[in-house]
């Protein structure tokens, strides 16, 4: 007997467990994996007498190598769609020549068939039969009775490639990832041209998480030449095959390097981005400085996910007195992060005979870029790199809501869009306090420091001999034979939020408030002998940066900046004392505050009288940008004449400056006044109501029907004239309430003034005068 896998003789490899005298079964086996695509033959020389000769028989057999197996009774199998597998029928009962059926996920009759005469074992094309979901096989015994039941779903095999970069040059490579449902597979990648050619193609094996990397590199693509290319996956198992998108190839003479912007301009001490875009390429190196310049350092970058540009970040603070640098940059050199995958910095060095010992100056470097990784190389764009004075440009003064906590850049951008964090020169105590501070050249350490940006902020800040700079908060007020206090701002009593791009920073802390949330307030800033900052004291905010590094020889104006402000006591006030509403929903409250814009007030309403029945309605309103607030209340459920107590509970107000004023429910009634009349016919108007001057008839004066609000609870109506008509005591009505409704159509709505009785009243009298006038026109 001879095996022979491929056109190679492998016998030596296999073992022979039958040799067919049982029932005429041969069987081999061997330790060695067996490829499912394969061509597999056996050969059988001669056949003993003692074996069946009637079932085998001398020849040469084709074998068919399967994708995987399903045992007999096995329960639940996954196998992927478009394989061949084994059904072996090996339970111990029946085993040879084996029946069996076969369902569908939904019960319905499939296939039918047996293993056949001295075999255990039945090969299912799932390709050939298309199937695809969820199969059970079942065998039976002699009697036909159910043996066992095997339950077989297909599942996808999900192949797929994906490529990196679709544009390269015959001289880089095309990379990518193979990507399945399944782990340890064969699979072949190749090159394809437009033609369907494979240019060149390999075997890889899907590791254990179903990927795998595959490269065709600048031998293959020179040999293929510039065009247009595709990679396919096919699997060895399946012939499942899936394709890339399209694949550019060009000369390598194209590529090409190039800045973004040609001029770049920050300020010394900063940290400056430079764009590159790359074409046909993933790699360029960029020279900052010339020998002209006395400065000049490179950095090479790779396109590590392959769109096209690298942001290239160049840190001037953290060159100083450096002649040397890591290969990935180090502090000075170093891209900025994005997506799942990072680009990178992978060479990076400074030219010693033009490295400086200090921060460089203001002035304009040369910018240079070329692809590859060869500084040397000729570029393929140049451009300018422009260093600003650096400088302390503003501090001002703004102000937040007192549970307000400002910790990232969106944060300050968010609250300010929503009118929370304004400017502001009077604060009352127990709001936030936030010094906002623009100041160039201080980027470039403030990257370099460990920690947060609190952290930061704070280790930079000190005298001339420790510190960067000094924040200094102090009391205006002058004191008799001491200094002025400071207030003790640092890590723990103050919070940072840091913009170094945009050169600001942003100090925040809370002053005291009311004895009781300055007992007890988080992180509230005292001063430093120990006092709780009050109402009525001022203080000066002032930051100065110290004559260093990118700082010295600048003039002291250009290192300091200062802004004041003064502590108020917090009060809350209503627009009317009392406040009058009448019953209905959405009744309006108005007031004004000196808290911070943003602040919601909590608002409490009790009965004003102890002898009425109990009751407790709240609301909130929130501090408008201009210091006006507005609540809506429902009082359908009260009563004309009701009176009630409106307070405030606002946490950064003393109690005894919180709101409190009474308030009634009263009815808004309407009375018409009337005017004279002129009685002859060429100055008499064609309608009824007020004439003008001019004769001309129909309009009604606005002034003669103006409001009144009744501060009785029940409303007295005006009788008309007796020289007047109905029709015209009906006009001179209708204007009233029309005059009403419009011209304070903000204090109340139609709805709420059909609330109160009188309006009842008035609504029932004008109901009659129509039916008076109906009937005498009738």
């Amino acid at each position: 007997m001879t095996v022979t896998i491929d056109g190679v003789d492998v016998t030596d490899r296999y073992v022979l467990d039958a040799d067919g005298s049982a029932g005429g079964q041969v069987l081999l086996s061997s330790p060695t994996p067996l490829d499912s695509g394969a061509s597999v033959s056996v050969a059988i020389d001669a056949v003993n007498d003692s074996i069946d000769t009637e079932t085998i028989r001398p020849g040469t057999f084709d074998v068919q190598a399967t994708d995987a197996t399903v045992v007999e009774g096995e329960g639940e199998v996954n196998v992927y769609e478009e394989t061949t597998f084994a059904f072996i029928t090996a339970d111990g009962s029946n085993d040879v020549d084996q029946s069996f059926e076969v369902e569908n996920g939904s019960g319905a009759f499939v296939f039918a068939g047996e293993t056949g005469a001295g075999s255990q074992v039945f090969a299912f094309d799932t390709a050939a039969r298309n199937w695809s979901g969820a199969y059970a096989i079942e065998t039976r015994l002699d009697d036909g009775s159910l043996d066992s039941r095997t339950g077989v779903t297909l599942r996808s095999l999900d192949l797929d490639v994906v490529v990196e970069d679709r544009s390269v040059a015959t001289d880089g490579s095309i990379e990518g990832t193979i990507e399945a449902n399944t782990a340890d597979r064969t699979v072949r990648v190749a090159l394809v041209a437009e033609d369907g050619r494979a240019l060149a193609a390999r075997n890889r094996t899907l590791a254990g998480n179903g990927e795998t990397a595959f490269r065709f590199g600048p031998t293959n693509l020179t040999a293929a030449g510039p065009d247009n290319y595709t990679v396919t996956v096919t699997d060895s198992a399946t012939d499942v095959r899936a394709a890339s998108r399209p694949v550019t190839v060009v000369d390598a003479a194209l590529k090409s390097a190039g800045f973004g912007s040609t001029v770049v301009s920050n300020h010394a001490g900063d940290v400056a981005e430079v764009t590159v875009g790359l074409q046909y390429a993933d790699q360029a190196t960029v020279t900052v400085g010339s020998d002209v310049a006395g400065f000049r350092a490179n950095a090479t970058v790779v396109d590590e996910n392959h769109d096209g540009t690298v942001r290239l970040r160049f840190n001037t603070a953290a060159v100083a007195g450096r002649t040397s640098l890591p290969t990935d940059g180090g502090d000075v050199f170093e891209t900025v992060s994005g997506g799942n995958v990072s680009d990178a910095v992978v060479a990076a060095d400074i030219d010693d005979r033009n490295a400086v010992t200090g921060v460089p100056a203001p002035g304009e470097y040369p910018l240079s870029v070329r692809p590859g990784a060869v500084a040397g190389d000729d570029a393929t764009a140049v451009g300018t790199l422009v260093l600003d004075k650096p400088g302390v440009r503003t501090v001002t003064n703004w102000v937040a809501p007192a549970e307000l906590r400002l910790t990232t850049v969106d944060d300050v951008v968010a609250e300010t869009s929503a009118g929370r964090l304004t400017p502001a020169t009077e604060i009352a105590a127990g709001d936030v306090i936030v010094h906002r501070i623009v100041a160039p050249g201080l980027a470039g350490a403030f990257v370099r420091q460990p920690g947060s940006s609190t952290e930061a902020f704070f280790a930079l800040a000190g005298n001339q001999t420790s510190g960067r700079y000094t924040l200094d908060v102090s009391q205006q007020e002058e004191v008799v034979n001491r200094e002025a206090s400071q207030l003790d701002i640092n890590e723990t009593t103050a919070s940072v939020v840091a913009d170094p791009d945009n050169d600001t920073y942003l100090v925040s802390y809370s002053l005291g408030g009311p004895p009781e949330v300055a007992a007890s307030g988080d992180r509230a800033v005292r001063t430093t002998d120990g006092t709780v900052p009050t109402a009525g004291d001022s203080f000066l905010a002032n930051v100065t940066i110290h004559e260093r590094g990118p700082f010295t020889g600048l003039e002291s104006s250009a290192r300091t900046a200062s802004a004041d402000y003064a502590l108020v006591d917090g009060t809350v006030q209503a627009t009317e004392d009392p406040v009058v509403v009448t019953v209905g929903p959405n009744q309006s409250i108005r007031g004004t505050t000196n808290v911070a814009p943003g602040t919601t007030l909590d608002l409490r309403i009790r009965p004003a009288n102890e002898n009425t029945t109990a009751y407790l309605q709240t609301a909130t309103a929130t501090v408008a940008t201009d210091g006006t607030w507005q609540a809506r209340v429902d009082f359908r459920d009260r009563e004309v004449g009701d009176e009630f107590v409106l307070q405030s509970v606002v946490g950064a107000v003393p109690e005894a400056n919180e709101l409190s004023v009474g308030g009634e429910i009263r009815v808004i009634s309407t009375t018409a006044a009337t005017t004279s009349r002129a009685t002859s016919g060429p100055s008499q108007g064609n309608g009824g109501g007020s004439s003008d001057a001019s004769g001309s008839g129909g309009s009604a004066s606005g002034e003669a029907r103006e409001p009144t609000v009744d501060q009785s609870p029940t409303a007295t109506a005006t009788v008309a004239p007796e020289d007047d008509s109905v029709v015209d005591s009906t006009r001179e009505f209708v204007g009233g309430m029309i005059g009403r409704f419009v011209d304070d159509a903000d204090e109340e709505t139609l709805r709420s003034r059909l609330w109160g009785f009188d309006g009842l009243v008035t609504m029932g009298g004008l109901l009659l005068v129509g039916l008076f006038i109906i009937s005498r026109r009738g």
